[in-house]
């Protein structure tokens, strides 16, 4: 008897969301904060970033921090503006002498098991 066979779903894929930053020449500079809250502003948990390209011009670093999130105005997280939280920054320092644009991808794992991608354009200036 021949079995029938099933190929199991393949999830979507994540989402993707670009992101573009400006940066001085020689200087490292945090260019995203990521966190996970509840609507008390407490932490969820820890979140990920992985690096899925890495810059060509310059040096990204990952490390858990303190900071203010940037909520919209709209967002019923839009309260934990006001005060610092736990998370995770992201710093882009250029090379010596880089004067242009520098691109890289990250993906992002948020502490509900959420996640996506993000092309990151880095002007150098």
């Amino acid at each position: 008897k021949n079995a029938i066979v099933r190929a199991s779903p393949q999830p979507p894929p994540p989402a993707s969301f670009p992101m573009a930053r400006v940066v001085p020449k020689g200087e490292a500079r945090t260019i995203a904060f990521f966190t996970s809250l509840f609507p008390d502003c407490s932490s969820q948990g820890p979140v990920v970033i992985r690096t899925l390209d890495q810059p060509r011009h310059g040096a990204i670093d990952v490390a858990p921090a303190d900071s203010f999130p940037r909520y919209g105005v709209g967002s019923t997280l839009a309260a934990c503006n006001a005060r610092k939280v736990p998370g995770v920054k992201l710093t882009y320092t250029s090379e010596e002498g880089f004067e242009g644009v520098d691109t890289f991808r990250i993906f992002v794992i948020n502490a509900d098991g959420t996640g996506y991608e993000s092309d990151v354009r880095v002007t150098v200036r």
